[in-house]
C-alpha cells in the first residue's frame, strides 16, 4: 500500500472520529441545557461552557484536517491551545461562582432531587 493511500485513509478516519466527537459534544450541551433549566442548577452551565470550548476545538481540528500545510497546522495548534487555556481559566471561575451562588442565602433550592 502506498503512503498516500495510507495517509488518505488515516485522514478520513480522523475526520470521522472528530465528527463523532463534535456530535457527542453538541448532544451533550443540549442535554446539559435542558437539565440545567429543569434542575435550576448553578453548576451545570459551567459544564456547558466546557462543552462549548470543546466544540470550538473540534471544529478547528476538522478545519485543520480538511487541508494540509504547515501554516494551517500551526494556526490550528494555536487555536486549540487557546481553547484549552480558556477551558482551564473558565472551569475554576465557574466553580467559584457556582459555589458562591449555592451558599448565598435565598439562592439555594429548598428541595433536592432526593427529597421529592
Amino acid at each position: 500500500m502506498s503512503d498516500s493511500s495510507t495517509e488518505g485513509r488515516l485522514l478520513q478516519r480522523g475526520r470521522v472520529l472528530e465528527g463523532i466527537t463534535l456530535s457527542w459534544n453538541v448532544v451533550g450541551i443540549v442535554v446539559l441545557a435542558i437539565a440545567a433549566i429543569g434542575a435550576r442548577s448553578v453548576a451545570l452551565p459551567g459544564f456547558g461552557l466546557d462543552s462549548l470550548i470543546e466544540i470550538g476545538a473540534s471544529t478547528v481540528v476538522l478545519w485543520e484536517l480538511a487541508e494540509s500545510g504547515v501554516n494551517r497546522q500551526q494556526r490550528a495548534l494555536q487555536l486549540i491551545g487557546t481553547a484549552f487555556v480558556a477551558l482551564a481559566l473558565t472551569s475554576p471561575s465557574s466553580l467559584r461562582s457556582s459555589s458562591l451562588l449555592a451558599t448565598t442565602p435565598g439562592t439555594a433550592r429548598s428541595v433536592s432531587l432526593g427529597q421529592r
